[in-house]
């Protein structure tokens, strides 16, 4: 990530690069609800959790 931000920087000696945004308008924002939905380590993990919770289930008869 320090070589993206050191190449995208380079040129710019005189911004502030505290208040230079990167990405400008090209940013693309996910809100965590529609993330979750879709990551694959999100439902992946869902997935995980609920079969950990039945062979929890089955090894201590809860």
């Amino acid at each position: 990530m320090s070589t993206v931000v050191d190449v995208a920087s380079s040129g710019d000696e005189d911004d502030d690069e505290s208040t230079r945004d990167v990405f400008g308008e090209s940013a693309i924002e996910v809100d965590d609800e529609t993330l979750r939905r879709v990551s694959p380590g999100a439902w992946a993990g869902r997935v995980t959790d609920r079969l950990d919770d039945l062979g929890r289930r089955l090894i201590y008869g809860r």
